[in-house]
């Protein structure tokens, strides 16, 4: 037995993690494929209903700390937002037991936030003190980052990292999302674009809580080449939650004559006309800091006002940030029985710093859109993890 830890220890000390900006190649992974016309009944007269809907959290940006040795919490992730031209922090507290405390100094933090936050997490507390003193900045030696709060049970917590590396380079990473989130509202696409960990070499940290010092936490193995603590940061998160679980009606748009593009609640669709049928070949959404996250279909998704009966149909996605294409990938399958239609989505492939199964490939997306007429379609739709 003791061998056999040396041996792990030894593998897990030599051992490096490299970084994958892109997994999929896209191009390859989509293919070329185009629906038959002959699914289609009638003619959809430039009509369709879309099942997608994007919306975005918008942090300026974030960093993360993981520390041994208190009784109490084991990480700190601070996230800083821009309001009328000033920064204002929030600070969650992840407790060892699965509860998670949220400060925050500026009430409209959590405008529209609260219950983005409620329907990620689990068991979250909201505390407004007067004061969090914060300092987070990265320059040519990397980042330089400190916090000083005192929390609801009156102890101050405090931690200050500053890097001494000139070699810094970042890159950028889906990051995974752990157990917490076992009822998802939403499937959490967390970019961390211009992301960094903080390298162990040359490197000034501390962390005390209530005046007594803990352990920042070390990652086995390494990362791109380097020794690293268990610190991340991104100055440039992309936060979206894609397909938010709804209980609605689904509105039918109109396609211009000429078009192969339109833009309808916060979405642009890139269309393509199959013999008279619009079918979705990308939809995109943007953030306030004009990063955009985009999904392309192949075959585009169908016209689903116009499916003939008893129609199956399967196809893949792909999920692109900016200029990076094939950041994770998967199927979806149609099915359409009288006037019910199902849209299914399942994530299939990504790329995670850990063995075991692929978080996103836990995540499975259900719907029914039920056509009752021309004016009324009923949508009904859910994420699970299996």
């Amino acid at each position: 037995m003791k061998i056999g830890k040396k041996l792990s220890s030894v593998f897990l000390k030599y051992y490096n993690v490299k970084i994958k900006e892109v997994v999929i190649d896209h191009n390859k992974f989509l293919g070329s494929k185009h629906n038959n016309p002959k699914i289609y009944k009638g003619f959809s007269g430039k009509l369709f209903i879309s099942p997608f809907n994007m919306t975005f959290d918008e942090i300026d940006r974030l960093m993360l700390i993981n520390f041994e040795g208190d009784e109490a919490y084991y990480s700190i992730e601070l996230q800083i937002f821009r309001i009328d031209d000033n920064e204002y922090p929030l600070v969650i507290l992840y407790r060892k037991d699965n509860l998670m405390d949220i400060y925050y100094t500026n009430s409209k933090i959590l405008e529209n936030r609260e219950k983005l936050i409620k329907n990620l997490l689990t068991n979250v507390s909201f505390n407004q003190p007067n004061l969090i003193d914060f300092k987070f900045t990265v320059d040519d030696l990397g980042l330089d980052c400190s916090l000083i709060l005192k929390d609801k049970f009156d102890r101050v917590i405090e931690f200050n990292i500053r890097e001494h590396n000139t070699d810094k380079k970042l890159t950028s990473m889906l990051a995974p999302v752990g157990v917490e989130s076992k009822n998802p509202l939403y499937f959490p696409i967390i970019y961390l674009n211009k992301f960094g960990m903080v390298i162990k070499n040359n490197t000034e940290i501390s962390i005390t809580i209530g005046g007594m010092k803990r352990i920042p936490s070390e990652m086995p193995v390494k990362m791109n080449g380097k020794h690293i603590y268990l610190t991340q940061y991104s100055l440039n998160p992309v936060i979206c939650n894609w397909n938010y679980s709804d209980q609605d009606e689904l509105s039918i748009f109109m396609v211009g004559n000429n078009s192969i593009s339109l833009t309808q609640n916060n979405l642009t669709y890139t269309l393509f006309d199959n013999n008279g049928f619009i079918e979705i070949e990308k939809i995109l959404g943007e953030d306030k800091k004009n990063n955009r996250i985009y999904f392309e279909f192949s075959p585009a998704i169908p016209n689903l006002l116009a499916l003939k009966n008893n129609i199956q149909l399967n196809g893949k996605f792909s999920c692109c940030v900016n200029n990076k294409k094939g950041i994770f990938a998967g199927e979806y399958s149609i099915s359409n029985k009288g006037n019910k239609i199902s849209l299914n989505l399942k994530p299939t492939k990504g790329w995670q710093p850990f063995p075991g199964q692929l978080w996103l490939s836990s995540y499975k997306f259900t719907s029914e859109i039920i056509i009752q007429d021309d004016k009324s379609i009923s949508f009904i739709s859910s994420w699970k993890r299996i």
